[in-house]
């Protein structure tokens, strides 16, 4: 396979195809070492560590760039809890971890807070705050070590429970219980009943797939236990011989107790009442105290198996017969069991090795123990049979190919098998820098946009006290701007509904000052929103000036995910926007003080965000869409500028202005990073213009090509059929 004029070496499945099969092995020894001998393969064991090491990091974020996801996903979680009396929610999965893949799903667990789980001896140590819960009782009768019974002793009226959990109760003999799989399923019709989204039910959670994201997000309900399950005693008093986690982490850990999620044992023939434990905020906690080699081979480990999975699909029939939570458990056992050395950079190659050699002998055994509950094997009714044969197989054969089966074949893009065989890991300060940047400000433009708690905003500016280092002020400030935006979007409701033309006055007045901190922040969103503004509220000159400001700057733009932005992932020889990056910034970078803000100011600009539930600045002619679109409407910002500018000039009756915004709309839709083959809503743009200057079948044109960039909730089909059926004018 070519890549950059260079044939790269892949390991055909077909070199697997004999395990299917069941026939001898063609992976024998003589081949794996002419396979070796290739100058591509010809590694040191030291040199290879120290490769991988440095490929980890470009892939999936060094040291500052995953401390600083975690730190805004923090900010965000805890906006999203401020206040919130009836759940509480919390980042999991991948992106809580602090991976940023492009398969990577969204999870979210969220507590319900009315319920109170609980032993029936231990009812005394309910904390006085939740006396007034709704109590369960953990029953685990003839349940599967990992999973329980929820006995619902009697029914607290006013704890504020839903209709959820009341259509959950089942009788059974003389007491009640709460099911599992009726909670579930009537949460997923609740779901598509409110948000208009198809929600299916996928393990514990309520799980929704976005054709135009390629990806999904899981929403699981859990109900919080104070008690320690009974079956994990055993993980508080194992023998641990390097201090990992330490006994401070293990009270905190037991102290916080565990969540319970709903979903049966499947090795059961009655799942109705059952419910599993779950340790997700424990598990949580343990991986973001992995030291960060550590935290490198974690993600090795997932990359090896997102890679393998087409491999798994084509031998067993069975792409998830390894999940990404037997991942996650082997990462826990093997860093308990060994000393932190091991995973050091010098040691990365070493440390994979023994990872896979713990996985085979899982597999040969057919035992994978739960991290938390070992007599809970989690290979029952997953990894058994001729399967189980035909993966220990796999994975024998895997590590006979030391480093190379990083380079087997996927109809992903192989990165790190790529990067060891060019020998291309290493990067520039500058390029660290740049990536370092990006990744930060893709957090803290796309984690925090959607969140409605202005409370929360607000209160986070406490970190601005806080803080420690630059990255920390950042996140506070750009979440305050936020905040400070919010409320100016509310107070414009008042200034549209208020008669007094003093009021209206005093009003925008406050709109616009407290549009300013995010407008002085960056080009867009912040001052293409207070452009916004003033278009709404009657001053199209100032909103020209602005946007005008925007379309005329080179910056470089960050996109609604890291691949859609330019440069932020550059190909090991395009590096032109690295030089960009280092271009803007060589001659500020020896001022002192020059910070991550004034980078942002100077060097960025990004979508504009409008939900259904942010869309204040949210333009009359985009109404439809927002209200309709159920992921939020990301519009980049040049063609928001020349569209916005288009309207301005109408309102003005401009008409060659206009038309020449027009043009310079149809231009921003090629381009290839904003325009209209990334973003559907660039196409709608120009159906509205179309509309506006009367060019009906230019209008459908645009319209129809919106449609097949995004069919999901997309206006356009109505759009189209209203231009249909409105009668051409008449010259």
């Amino acid at each position: 396979m070519a890549a950059g004029g260079e044939q790269l070496y892949e390991i055909s499945k077909l070199n697997f195809e004999h395990i299917k099969y069941g026939e001898p092995c063609s992976l024998t020894e003589s081949v794996i070492l002419q396979m070796s001998k290739d100058v591509r393969f010809q590694r040191e064991q030291k040199d290879i560590s120290q490769l991988l090491a440095q490929c980890l990091d470009v892939c999936h974020g060094t040291e500052e760039m995953v401390k600083n996801r975690r730190k805004v996903l923090t900010i965000r979680d805890y906006i999203q809890n401020y206040d919130n009396e009836s759940l509480h929610w919390m980042s999991g999965g991948s992106v809580g971890d602090g991976f940023r893949f492009k398969t990577s799903d969204h999870d979210a667990m969220h507590t319900m807070k009315y319920i109170v789980a609980v032993y029936e001896e231990q009812t005394h140590l309910i904390p006085v705050e939740d006396q007034g819960k709704q109590v369960v009782y953990v029953r685990e009768m003839d349940c599967r070590p990992g999973y329980v019974n929820l006995e619902i002793p009697r029914i607290s009226h006013g704890s504020g429970f839903t209709s959820v959990f009341l259509n959950a109760i089942v009788p059974l003999n003389d007491s009640m219980y709460l099911s599992s799989d009726i909670y579930r399923q009537t949460k997923v019709d609740a779901f598509q009943r409110v948000l208009n989204v198809g929600h299916v039910s996928h393990g514990p959670c309520s799980t929704v797939y976005s054709k135009h994201f390629g990806r999904s997000v899981d929403l699981t309900d859990a109900f919080h236990c104070i008690s320690w399950p009974k079956a994990a005693t055993e993980w508080i008093h194992r023998p641990r011989f390097y201090g990992w986690p330490t006994e401070s982490m293990i009270e905190k850990i037991v102290r916080g107790g565990c969540h319970l999620v709903p979903v049966g044992d499947k090795c059961s023939p009655d799942t109705l009442l059952q419910w599993r434990i779950s340790f997700a905020s424990a598990e949580q906690m343990l991986v973001h105290s992995l030291t960060h080699p550590q935290f490198r081979m974690y993600g090795l480990l997932k990359h090896l198996l997102v890679q393998i999975e087409d491999l798994l699909e084509y031998i067993i029939g069975d792409s998830d017969i390894v999940c990404s939570y037997f991942i996650k458990t082997l990462i826990l056992h093997a860093v308990e069991t060994t000393p932190y050395l091991l995973c050091s950079e010098n040691n990365t190659y070493l440390c994979f090795r023994f990872c896979l050699s713990i996985l085979i002998e899982w597999v040969r055994s057919g035992y994978c123990p739960n991290y938390f509950i070992p007599t809970n094997n989690m290979f029952l009714r997953k990894v058994h049979g001729e399967a189980r044969q035909k993966l220990l197989h796999l994975l024998k054969d895997m590590y006979n190919l030391n480093w190379m089966c990083l380079c087997v074949e996927s109809p992903r893009e192989m990165y790190i098998g790529k990067m060891l065989q060019q020998s291309q890991c290493s990067i520039s300060t500058q390029r660290a820098e740049y990536m370092r940047d990006v990744d930060l400000f893709h957090e803290c433009l796309f984690s925090l946009h959607g969140q409605t708690n202005n409370k929360g905003f607000l209160s986070s500016m406490n970190r601005l006290l806080v803080s420690q280092t630059d990255a920390d002020d950042f996140i506070a400030y750009f979440a305050m701007a936020t905040a400070l935006t919010r409320i100016a979007g509310e107070l414009l409701l008042e200034y549209n509904t208020t008669r007094s033309n003093k009021q209206k006055y005093i009003v925008m007045k406050k709109c616009r000052n407290l549009l300013r901190p995010s407008a002085l922040m960056c080009d867009s969103p912040g001052m293409m929103v207070l452009a916004t503004f003033y278009y709404l509220t009657g001053n199209y000159r100032m909103a020209l000036q602005m946007c005008e400001q925007t379309m005329s700057s080179c910056k470089i733009y960050i996109g609604k995910s890291i691949q859609a932005t330019n440069g932020a992932v550059e190909s090991l020889e395009d590096t032109s926007n690295t030089r960009k990056y280092v271009s803007m910034t060589q001659h500020r970078n020896c001022k002192q003080g020059y910070t991550f803000y004034h980078r942002f100011k100077d060097v960025f600009y990004s979508c504009l965000v409008f939900t259904k539930n942010n869309n204040a600045f949210c333009l009359p002619q985009l109404h439809q869409e927002v209200t309709r679109y159920a992921y939020g409407v990301y519009i980049p910002p040049l063609p928001y500028a020349a569209f916005l500018s288009f309207l301005c000039y109408h309102e003005l009756g401009d008409f060659r202005r206009r038309d020449n915004e027009l043009l310079n709309l149809q231009i921003a839709n090629y381009d290839p990073f904003q325009g209209g083959h990334n973003y559907w809503v660039v196409h709608t743009l120009l159906g509205i213009c179309y509309q506006i200057v009367g060019d009906k079948s230019s209008a459908i044109a645009a319209f129809t090509e919106s449609l097949l960039v995004m069919p999901e909730f997309n206006p356009a089909i109505e759009r189209i059929e209203d231009l249909r059926n409105t009668p051409d004018p008449v010259d």
